[in-house]
């Protein structure tokens, strides 16, 4: 009798196994990809599943093979990753984009197909659901090109391009570089932060054609020298933010959907005044409800949170911690927004902080993982 009820017990436990699949859903984690600086055999984007309730990271691997791919975004409304591959910054070759259909369950990318990125050194994508337009910064070619999403989440040829200009009075700025695009919330513009040109350029985009062309104000000056490079904008496009690499400072704008124009508003510099070393500002992003801004900075190595007004855009500080290793490349917050993940290059890590929602403030956790110079991080949207 005891062998029977044994027997059934296990058998019972058998279909329950069958029934529930361990799939990345029925686990309740979410899937993350990691673009690193890789190059050669068993390197390129990698992949783990991660825990929303406990902040954990379990790694999945190689995700792809490709060569430098420095910068993903994913569809919103499919499980497909599009990737740069960073290559040609000489501006001799051009760079590529792929497309990747992407199993949660392994984390694993299969190549859907790849396409010229329209210049060399592609750096930074921008996706726009409602046109279907992949967006792309090609640093060192100094374009900026549009590629259309075809029904089946594959990558068309080449839509439209424009070529930016001008120098700097840095080293690294002897020529234009393309260092980010991202397209308005009305999408009918799109921004591009030059970091070779210390200038913010402005493209209307015509979403039925997927054409750009400079906007009637078609750029807008930095400071000198301050290298121009990510772009934030507010939920409802009233301001937007943008950080500068070479001068390590974030600069709050008055975004004016109507004419495709910014308004300076304010500057506040991500280093202290005292600081002696090299400045370099890194990754910007915003919290979902507008109220916070996160900077990473690397050579600190600090994570800085800023408070928005939401009546004027003006940033306040709020908070300044380590970042967790060395050379907080970039870093992203989960979907719903209780944590932020950073891609420590200098350290071969990632870190996990957890997101006070009320306050916007950041807390160190013990949850980490090791990739090799991960340099973004991107949660899949399925």
């Amino acid at each position: 009798m005891r062998h029977r009820s044994a027997f059934t017990a296990l058998l019972i436990a058998s279909v329950t196994v069958l029934a529930c699949p361990a799939d990345a859903k029925s686990r309740g984690t979410e899937t993350v990809f990691f673009g690193t600086h890789g190059t050669g055999p068993g390197q390129g984007i990698f992949s783990a599943h991660f825990d929303p309730a406990t902040g954990a990271l379990t790694s999945l691997g190689l995700a792809a093979e490709i060569e430098r791919p420095t910068w993903q975004v994913a569809s919103p409304t499919r499980p497909i990753l599009y990737s740069v591959s960073e290559t040609g910054n000489d501006g001799k070759s051009e760079a590529s984009v792929s497309a990747f259909s992407i199993d949660t369950n392994t984390g694993k990318l299969s190549l859907l197909n790849k396409v010229g990125s329209g210049g060399g050194g592609a750096t930074h994508l921008s996706l726009d659901p409602r046109s279907q337009t992949l967006f792309v910064a090609n640093y060192g070619t100094a374009t900026v090109t549009a590629l259309p999403v075809n029904a089946d989440g594959t990558l068309g040829s080449l839509a439209s391009s424009q070529q930016q200009a001008g120098s700097g009075p840095k080293p690294r700025q002897k020529s234009a570089h393309a260092h980010s695009v991202a397209i308005d919330p009305s999408g009918h513009y799109l921004l591009s932060a030059d970091l070779g040109a210390d200038k913010v350029f402005v493209y209307s985009f015509n979403p039925a054609t997927r054409q750009l062309t400079p906007a009637p104000t078609p750029s807008f000056s930095a400071q000198p020298g301050s290298g121009p490079r990510h772009i934030a904008f507010a939920p409802g496009g009233r301001f937007v933010y943008i950080d500068s690499e070479l001068s390590g400072e974030v600069t709050a704008y008055r975004w004016n959907s109507a004419n495709g124009t910014l308004g300076p508003i304010q500057t506040v510099p991500a280093f202290s005044s005292d600081y002696a070393g090299e400045k370099s500002a890194a990754e910007i992003a915003m919290s979902s409800d507008g109220r916070f801004l996160y900077l990473s900075t690397r050579n600190s190595d600090q994570l800085i949170v800023y408070s928005t007004d939401p009546s004027n855009g003006r940033l306040t500080e709020i908070q300044r911690l380590a970042a967790g290793g060395k050379t907080p490349w970039s870093f992203s917050l989960s979907p719903e927004g209780n944590w932020l993940l950073v891609a420590n290059e200098g350290a071969g890590r990632i870190n996990v902080f957890k997101v006070n929602r009320r306050s916007g403030k950041l807390s160190a956790t013990d949850k980490s993982l090791d990739v090799q110079s991960p340099v973004s991080v991107t949660f899949s949207k399925e």
